[in-house]
């Protein structure tokens, strides 16, 4: 009947707030015996192809004339119509089912049976797969299945089972055949649960006797390798063991494996995912959820589906901000690996684009600490040399290099001032020349106080430390005139001018060189051109040495020469083996820091386990 003009209905809203409309506390669901009068049904509904066939009945999907919809049909073979009880249970089957009314359990629209004495009951038609497919083509690795159904994805449809079952729970049903096989997963994101053929009814809210069941007396009910341990002995269980069902199936959803293989479930069984099954990487969090749902004690377990439900929604909420974490820190190492890229350009700035790259792989280690690749591009970027010196770099290397040269002009200093220990051999010789040996002396002074001074300066001059160089290659040169250009006087030089290639300056090295080889041949050269006299006669096949500073005592000159061949020995020996320490000593903190840096994985995932 029309109402009034201005009436105001009332929302669904504002209905759904009233104690009539929302009807109080669930309901318990009602099995009734049916008296039913065979209806038109045969107009209505024209079947088509065949969904499913079982050991009672079939499922055929249907065309509804009177809707214009398809519907599934399930319905009771002919021969079971002669079963009164097998006809009851399907008739309490649909009636359980009908009055269910909850988004994932498939709605019943219809109870008839046709004048053929075919007993029938209408439902929706889900397109979708069931779990068990769903989960045996994960088992075989089709790529399909494997990018659509991710862990998340199942782990969201169990959570949506769980409330159902939870509802159910409400109403006083027990479903107590949950397994992958009675779950359905939609085309369109539906999730339902299926098959509440051996349900158990009780009143939620009376404590006094359970209901008539639904099941067939002498029929096992449920599934073994599901089965909670006190539904084997009492089919009689309450909402606990459908708890125990859904901790099988969120078991196998997570290892791909069934919770048991056979046999009665009456022992405690190993529920923990990842010591069953490892290679799946299952999270802690959802391991001792999976054991808790299935306890041998029912006391044990959770107490209801939707607690169960909340832990799974739980670890969702934490596992979408992880998946958020993971987003954030992938864009981070793009970016980083953009920056690494860039390096490579030969006019990349390296200084920005390694900053670059540093800071948004810190981001990216900060939001996913046990990223395996992003470690190793980190510990890459750390070790990599840049092409340009960076100023600050510079810097230090230019503060070691003063460091050496200060180290070598102090060797030099030390090293002119122990010439002058050889004076009392010199005069143990017999001075022949006193001249010859100011020649030696004087440029000895000159590269101490040199050498000195190079020590004092910030920074050194090169050209002082040449000039050192230079006066102790004089000295040497006029060393000759003890025993001629070609004894002692080489080898003083070719120790000279090895130490000088230690220097980290270029320049010197080249100088040293070049003046050492100067100075070396210069004696010998004025002597063969009669500027000095000469060191060497050469009669009969023998040479004889004319000394021009000194004489040639036997002992005095033997000693003298032994000690100045292996002063020239020893002395550059003690500087190189300094400078090698120094070196050793750089090599081991560098070594040190790239193994720390090749560590850097394995002690992220020690400090970050599953």
């Amino acid at each position: 009947m029309a109402g009034e003009p201005g009436d105001k209905f009332p929302t669904y809203a504002e209905l759904a707030q009233t104690q009539a409309w929302a009807g109080g506390a669930p309901v318990p669901i009602m099995a009734q015996d049916l008296e039913m009068n065979p209806g038109d049904s045969g107009s209505r509904y024209t079947e088509q192809a065949v969904l499913g066939v079982g050991g009672m009945g079939k499922v055929v999907l249907a065309h509804d004339a009177r809707i214009g919809r398809e519907v599934a049909v399930k319905q009771l073979r002919s021969e079971r119509e002669l079963t009164p009880e097998e006809r009851s249970r399907f008739l309490r089957e649909a009636q359980v089912q009908g009055q269910l009314e909850h988004p994932s359990i498939v709605p019943v629209y219809d109870i008839d049976y046709r004048p053929d004495g075919t007993t029938f009951f209408t439902m929706r038609r889900v397109l979708g797969r069931t779990l068990h497919d769903i989960l045996d083509d994960l088992r075989r690795g089709i790529p399909e299945s494997v990018a659509r159904y991710t862990q998340r994805e199942l782990l969201q449809a169990f959570a949506t089972v769980c409330l159902a079952v939870d509802y159910a729970h409400s109403r006083g049903v027990i479903h107590r055949d949950l397994k992958p096989a009675n779950i359905m997963l939609g085309d369109f994101g539906e999730v339902y649960v299926l098959d509440w053929g051996v349900a158990r009814l009780v009143d939620p809210h009376d404590a006094g006797e359970p209901r008539p069941r639904l099941s067939m007396p002498g029929m096992g009910l449920g599934t073994p390798v599901y089965m909670a341990p006190e539904q084997f002995d009492d089919p009689n269980v309450d909402a606990a063991a459908d708890v125990f069902a859904l901790g099988a199936v969120l078991f196998e959803i997570l290892t791909l494996q069934r919770l048991r293989t056979s046999g009665r479930g009456v022992a405690a069984v190993d529920a923990r995912p990842r010591a069953r099954a490892p290679e799946r990487g299952v999270a802690p969090e959802l391991e001792i959820i999976c054991e808790r749902a299935t306890q041998l004690d029912p006391a044990d377990r959770y107490p209801s589906a939707r607690a169960l439900q909340e832990a799974i929604a739980r670890f969702l909420e934490g596992d979408r901000e992880l998946e958020q974490r993971r987003e954030l820190a992938a864009g981070h190492a793009e970016r980083a690996r953009a920056a690494r890229q860039r390096l490579e350009e030969p006019d990349a700035d390296h200084r920005q684009e390694t900053g670059i790259a540093i800071r948004e792989l810190a981001r990216a280690l900060a939001l996913e600490p046990m990223n395996q690749e992003h470690i190793a591009m980190f510990a890459e970027i750390m070790s990599a040399q840049p092409r340009v010196t960076p100023p600050e770099l510079s810097a230090r290397i230019a503060a070691q290099t003063q460091s050496v040269l200060r180290a070598g002009a102090q060797y030099s200093g030390l090293a002119a001032i122990a010439w002058f220990l050889f004076l009392p051999l010199l005069l143990a010789m017999g001075l022949r020349r006193l001249d010859y040996v100011f020649v030696i002396a004087i440029p000895l002074v000159i590269s101490v106080v040199l050498s000195l001074a190079a020590v004092r300066q910030r920074p050194i001059r090169q050209w002082i430390l040449c000039a050192a160089l230079f006066a102790i290659l004089v000295a040497s040169a006029a060393v000759s005139r003890i025993l001629g250009p070609l004894i002692v006087m080489p080898t003083l030089f070719t120790a000279w001018i090895i130490v000088m290639q230690t220097s980290p300056e270029p320049f010197m090295r080249r100088f040293s060189v070049v003046a050492g080889v100067l100075l070396m041949l210069a004696p010998l050269g004025l002597e063969l051109a009669g500027v000095i006299p000469s060191s060497y006669v050469f009669e009969d096949g023998k040479i004889s040495v004319l000394p021009q500073m000194t004489g040639l005592p036997e002992r005095a000159t033997l000693a003298f020469a032994a000690l100045a061949n292996v002063g020239a020995g020893v002395a550059p020996a003690i500087f190189v083996a300094r400078l090698r320490g120094d070196l050793t000593d750089a090599q081991k903190r560098e070594l040190l820091r790239a193994w720390q840096l090749r560590r850097l994985p394995e002690e992220l995932m020690r400090a970050h386990p599953r």
